[in-house]
């Protein structure tokens, strides 16, 4: 039980100086002293103890100055300005602030009454009121202190305004007085020339009795004494009592208030308030616990120190941390992007977030910075970072469960090619997977991902054409799944991008895709939840309308509808943030530091690194000194006014760099060279021009450059930049030249498979010199060959434009020597920068490559993948006509004939021939056949695969003539990997005749294509069978849930492309089940975003077509033409236009069909029939050409009820059920319910009414039973609209209102108004 006790604060002053005597003599017997001790301190000292009890001091004075405040508002009055009035009597007097007068509130554990009677002191404790306080009891009772008040009658008088105002001076050195007692332990105020004395007696056993401390002296009497006093004496008592520097500078201030500058007096008790609550609760570190601030002068110089705390930032910090802690709600990816000029902290601000995150939350975060003078090498920011991470990791034995479990998923997930890749990518991963990296000099299939040939004659001719858009696409499949495996729910991930504005293209899509989130990840809830924070940092003045981010990449991160996007704009510090930060840098408490803090404001306007900067330059120049007799910073505002500041901040940066030794400032220039970084490692290399490390240190201890691991780096990338900029261009040529020389030198690639860092290092000083006009370069087949390695390196892990830089380079080594004597070498350079354009979508480019190629080359052979190259570019641009062209001119070439020069009755034969080779060919068969060998018939099955999208699209009748000559070439010299595309081909020309049999030679082909070692375009190929051929024969819903599975198959092996078609059919498949509309536009939206950066625009505008049909029926507001501004369509007019004017026919036939949809929803029939005509091909195979002849049927039989061409309407009818005949003999799942209701329309039209209620009411059980919820409204509908035409409105009643159900549960609200309403206001009319 505790009891509260009141007594006076001179006693209370001398329990707490006894508690800290006793405290110490426990330190000294060695004993336990029970003390809080200040941060980072391990054990109890002397100096902990006095400090425990002067914080205490501290936090009492707090209590008596909030009493002082307490219930009255005169401090805002004086703040204002007010003239004080006369005096008011009975108010609280100057002479009353004096420790005799002011009574403390105690908790004791013993009742010792609650008056004070008397105290004694002994080495164990204390008596109070005859009650014996042990040791322990005394500490509890010096903390708990918890209110202050004034004695007997003294605490009835209020503190008036009008009496501080008129006598503050007084009042503030009383209280000073007070404080000074406080401090030293109870010593009255004594002039220092009388001899001191604890003005206490001593009893007969030895214990001293308190007394009062002070006399009641007369306020003239104590303003006297202070005025004889020397302000060293104060300070010299003060520092005996081992008071921090920042107590006794309040103290001492405020017992000579009135007596110094009015700008860093003392105003009011409020001032005195804050600076108290500023050293003892909000900076303790900083004011507090450091007793001395002479620490910031070193042996040789004097140093500014602004720490790590991030000021005038709290609210964007809290938000960024706001976000941090709901990352577990969202089943989003969330993306902050925080911009602002440069220098204006972000980097800064986000370091302190991900500390915190990471101290308190248990975060994991790879931080990734881009420079301006970014490496060539493949993604090396990202690569860097994930390096330095898992670096970290291995260092710490700690972390083996968790690399463990990192290894496992990644193993799970990752093909060994794949894991190969990202090892390449982040050498360090090698270590978690010693058994594949074995494989790669073991296993043949591992070891031709990083051969390299000198040969352009492949073994393999699947080879002739890798496909770099696939290996982009695993790549970021890859480091996708890296990232999941990094990041959990209990260990999120903060992902940080630095310096956006200077991020590669490779390295943005690399952070689009990470964020689109293609792959999902399922937890134990079956919800793929985010784990990972992103975080983007750019600078906003560098970031305009046309810059790329402006243009491409900002506009698709907020279409995504995978990502949350949350932008954070910072601006310049404040004149109170700025104080603060100067306030901390020199040790000062914020009126010391305002007047200065002003000025500086005004000189940097707030820029954080222009405040460092320009600050470091007063100390530079001695206009800011520290003194040692004041211990303290010191300035004379005038001279720092006169300071200037030029409008470039870097030119003072630079003059601040040039007063360092000059050899440092060559190491600081050469630094410069490599970006904002360089390994110590590759520094070493230059050891013999220059000692880089010792050079450094002098850079570090002058805060321009850190060294984080074996890692240096610029503090700031502006003094990179500042550094890099007091060379000359001849200079900078000169060391970039001098860098790359010596890595050359020290490193040796030339037996190496894989090209190392280093050596992208060293070829990229060579090119910046050569860049920079370096006459020393000119011809060099050496650095000719190094782009060569390097273009490829960069191509192995998909960075396309670093490889289409380095070929660029390499081909400039050559200027006025290409082909001749280099032609392997210089077709290399362009067979690679040709494949990087085409995956980089630049293709005018691409092809002023390709036709210096067909133009140079020596034979087929050499030039053969630039063809196959160029067939397929065209395909992806919709240009079918150019493709084949393309290809029968390469087919005759190859010594075979093209299908357009072949008579007729040659390619009907050739078809029956197929047919009859076929028929004693099983799947075991083709397993076991022989793989071809020879080049020409490989390549003649290349070029009639490549050709086989387009004619399809273009030239159909050429299309299962090209298909037989690929499966007969096949049989007869050999299968090769695009032999099962022939097989599909052929089987989808078997559609119209025997479906059983398509589907046979479909699944075969699938079959065969897995015996190939290339698994690349097994996705294209699961997408043809899939789309074409399985609908036939298989439920519509599950054909649904392979196209989903296809997808990610597609992305798996990085083919995006058919990852996209996939998905467009996988939508309009899941559209014709009745899948719920208001999900699928959920997903079509995250598609759109998905497709806006991750593949071709044709796949874009098919999937535009869908989803815009989908919002139609829907009736959602969304426009989806918005979500990709970059293919500049706004209605459905220009859509159209668009398909069009590309000659796009497939997608412009699939938008006609859209609109025949939508219209014949709405009940637009006329318009419908239009499109249906609009629509109509040489097909009838396809999965659109079966709805095509359902719904023209449909709107047919319902134009015909009217139109006086009833007939040519009713043979429409008549052909869509002879087709559908046709299909509900293979499978009565999907198409039986559709012949019902055609056959029962038509029985409507010709009366037999009985009849066509029977085959309504069989079409809906069927619907019903196959799962087509919105075929089975229509049917509902149309029943209705029979019972309405017989005049029975109770039965059309009934069936409306089941037909709303349907369309209700379909989430098609944009129909149910228009046409349920209207149907009703029939039925009302003839009830």
């Amino acid at each position: 039980m505790s009891y509260l006790c009141w007594i006076p604060l001179n006693a209370w002053i001398a329990l707490a100086a006894h508690h800290e005597k006793l405290l110490i003599n426990e330190i000294i017997e060695g004993r336990h002293a029970d003390v809080t001790l200040p941060p980072g301190a391990d054990f109890p000292s002397k100096r902990n103890v006095k400090l425990a009890r002067i914080k205490q001091c501290v936090e009492v004075c707090l209590l008596l100055l909030k009493r002082l405040t307490r219930g009255d508002d005169w401090e805002e009055d004086v703040d204002a300005g007010l003239e004080p009035s006369s005096f008011v009597g009975n108010s609280l007097k100057v002479e009353d602030i004096s420790s005799q007068n002011i009574a403390v509130e105690i908790l004791c554990t013993v009742n010792v009454g609650q008056e004070l009677t008397g105290i004694s002191l002994s080495e164990d404790g204390c008596t109070i009121n005859g009650v014996q306080i042990e040791a322990n009891q005394l500490r509890a009772i010096i903390y708990s202190t918890s209110n202050v008040e004034f004695v007997g009658s003294i605490k009835e008088m209020p503190l008036l305004r009008q009496h501080f105002s008129k006598s503050r001076h007084q009042f503030l050195r009383q209280l000073g007085l007070l404080f000074f007692q406080f401090f030293c332990q109870g010593e009255s105020f004594r002039n220092p020339n009388t001899t001191r004395d604890r003005n206490s007696f001593a009893n007969g056993n030895g214990n001293r009795e308190i007394s009062r401390s002070i006399e009641q002296d007369d306020i003239n009497y104590v303003s006297k004494l202070v005025r004889m006093t020397t302000l060293d004496f104060f300070k010299k008592e003060l520092i005996n009592a081992d008071v921090p520097e920042s107590i006794c500078r309040v103290v001492i201030d405020l017992i000579h208030s009135g007596e110094n500058d009015e700008e860093t007096s003392f105003l009011s008790l409020k001032d005195v308030i804050n600076e108290l609550q500023d050293i003892i609760l909000d900076r303790p570190c900083v004011f507090f616990y450091t007793l001395d601030t002479s620490n910031v002068v070193n042996n040789t110089e004097e140093k500014i120190d602004f720490g790590n705390v991030v000021y005038g930032r709290e609210v964007e910090t809290n938000r960024v941390l706001e976000l941090a802690a709901m990352q577990s709600e969202l089943f989003r990816n969330r993306l902050i992007l925080v911009g602002g000029n440069g220098g204006e902290g972000k980097s800064f601000m986000i370091e302190g977030v991900k500390n915190h995150l990471v101290n308190t939350s248990g975060w994991v975060h790879v931080e990734v910075k881009f420079d301006r003078l970014m490496h060539n090498s493949p993604l090396s920011a990202i690569a860097s970072a994930f390096e330095t991470f898992f670096v970290s990791l291995f260092s710490r034995d700690d972390q083996d469960q968790y690399l463990t479990s990192i290894s496992v998923s990644l193993q799970l997930f990752l093909s060994p090619s794949m894991t190969v890749m990202l090892c390449n990518l982040i050498p360090s991963l090698q270590r978690l997977f010693p058994t594949i990296m074995q494989r790669v000099i073991s296993d043949d299939d591992l070891t031709a991902l990083n051969k390299e040939s000198d040969s352009t004659e492949r073994n393999q001719f699947d080879e002739i054409l890798s496909d770099p858009e696939s290996s982009r696409n695993r790549l970021h499949y890859s480091v996708r799944r890296l990232v999941h495996a990094i990041s959990s729910l209990g260990r999120p991930l903060l992902l940080v991008f630095d310096d956006l504005q200077w991020a590669g293209r490779a390295s943005l899509d690399l952070l689009t895709s990470l964020m689109a989130e293609l792959d999902p990840i399922q937890f134990e809830e079956n919800v793929p939840i985010s784990r990972v924070l992103f975080v983007g940092l750019y600078r906003s003045d560098e970031v305009d309308h046309d810059h790329i981010l402006s243009k491409m990449y900002f506009p698709a991160f907020h279409a995504m509808a995978t990502l949350e996007v949350h932008i954070i704009q910072l601006h310049a510090m404040t004149k109170t943030a700025c104080n603060s930060m100067i306030s901390y840098a020199l040790r000062l408490p914020h009126r010391l530091t305002r007047s200065l803090a002003d000025i500086v404001h005004a000189k940097t306007l707030g820029n954080v690194f222009y405040i460092k900067v320009f600050v470091e330059s007063l100390v530079i120049n001695k206009t800011l000194s520290y003194s040692m007799s004041e211990r303290r910073w010191v300035w004379h505002l005038d001279t720092v006014k006169a300071t200037p500041i030029t409008e470039n901040v870097a030119q003072l940066m630079i003059r601040n760099l040039q007063i360092l030794p000059e050899t440092t400032i060559w190491a600081l220039k050469l630094l410069s060279c490599f970006g904002s970084k360089a390994d110590e490692s590759i520094l070493m290399l230059l050891e013999d021009h220059i000692n880089m490390i010792d050079e450094l240190r002098v850079a570090i201890d002058r805060n321009i450059v850190e060294k984080q691991g074996p890692v240096y780096r610029f503090s700031h990338d502006i003094l990179e930049h500042g550094a890099y900029d007091m060379m000359s261009r001849l200079e900078q040529s000169d060391n970039h030249l001098l860098i790359g020389l010596e890595l050359i030198r020290n490193t040796n690639d030339s037996r190496r498979s894989h090209f190392r860092p280093v050596s992208f290092i060293a070829i990229d000083q060579i090119n910046r010199a050569k860049m920079l006009g370096n006459s020393q370069l000119s011809f060099s087949v050496q650095y000719a060959n190094l782009n060569l390695k390097a273009a490829e390196s960069s191509m192995s892990v998909s960075d396309f434009a670093s490889a289409l830089s380095y070929a660029e380079h390499g081909i400039s080594f050559l200027e006025g020597h290409l082909w001749g004597s280099n032609y392997r070498l210089t077709l290399r350079l362009y067979d690679m920068a040709s494949k990087a354009c085409f995956t980089s979508y630049q293709s005018e480019k691409m092809r002023r490559f390709l036709d210096e190629i067909f133009k140079h080359t020596q034979c087929l052979q050499d030039k053969l993948s630039s063809h196959l190259l160029l067939i397929e570019t065209l395909v992806l641009m919709g240009k079918d006509g150019h493709a084949i062209d393309s290809a029968f001119t390469l087919l005759e070439e190859l010594d075979e004939t093209p299908p357009q020069n072949v008579p007729p009755a040659v390619l009907h034969n050739e078809v029956i021939a197929t047919k009859n080779s076929l028929r004693s060919y099983t799947h075991d068969n083709m397993k076991n056949a022989p793989r071809v060998s020879d080049w020409n018939i490989s390549a003649r099955m290349r070029v009639l695969g490549s050709m086989l999208p387009a004619l399809f699209t273009s030239q159909p009748q050429y299309h299962p003539y090209v298909a037989c000559r690929v499966i007969n070439l096949s049989i007869q010299h050999g299968f090769c990997s695009d032999s099962p595309f022939g097989l599909v081909a052929y089987a989808n020309s078997l559609l119209t005749t025997d479906i059983d049999e398509a589907y046979r030679w479909g699944k075969l082909s699938l079959s065969l294509h897995e015996t190939f070692e290339s698994k690349d375009k097994h996705p294209r190929l699961q997408c043809t069978v899939y789309s074409f051929l399985s609908f036939f024969c298989e439920p519509l819903q599950a054909v649904v849930d392979l196209l989903r599975s296809n997808y990610r198959d597609a992305l798996l092996v990085g083919d995006a492309y058919y990852a996209c078609v996939s998905i467009n059919f996988y939508v309009r498949f899941c559209l014709m089940c009745g899948y719920n509309l208001s999900d699928l536009e959920k997903e079509c939206n995250t598609f759109a975003s998905q497709m806006t950066k991750l593949t071709k625009p044709s796949a874009c505008l098919a999937h535009l077509g869908i989803y815009e049909a989908i919002i139609e029926l829907s009736a959602s507001p969304t426009v989806p033409f918005s979500l990709m501004p970059g293919l500049n369509i706004s209605t459905e007019e220009d859509y159209l236009h668009r398909l069009e004017s590309e000659g796009m026919s497939c997608a412009l036939q699939a938008g006609y069909f859209n609109c025949l949809f939508v219209d014949f929803w709405y009940t637009k029939y006329e318009e419908a029939a239009i499109w249906a005509e609009k629509y109509k091909c040489r097909n009838q195979n396809r999965f659109l050409d079966v709805y095509h002849a359902f719904y023209e049927a449909l709107s047919a039989f319902q134009l015909a009820r009217t139109s006086s061409e009833k007939s040519k309407l009713i043979e429409v009818g008549h052909h869509a059920i002879s087709l559908f005949t046709r299909w509900a003999n293979h499978s009565t799942w999907n198409f039986e319910n559709k012949l019902l209701l055609l056959q029962a329309e038509l029985l409507f039209f010709t009366g037999d009414n009985e009849g066509a209620i029977e085959k309504y009411q069989a079409s809906i059980v069927s619907a019903q039973s196959s799962h087509f919820v919105q075929e089975e409204g229509l049917a509902f509908e149309l029943l209705g609209s029979l019972y309405l035409h017989c005049g029975d409105p109770d039965h059309a009643m009934l069936q409306m209102t089941s037909a709303y159900k349907c369309y209700k549960k379909w989430g098609a609200f944009g129909i149910i108004e228009l046409r349920t309403t209207a149907k009703s206001a029939s039925l009302e009319e003839q009830t």
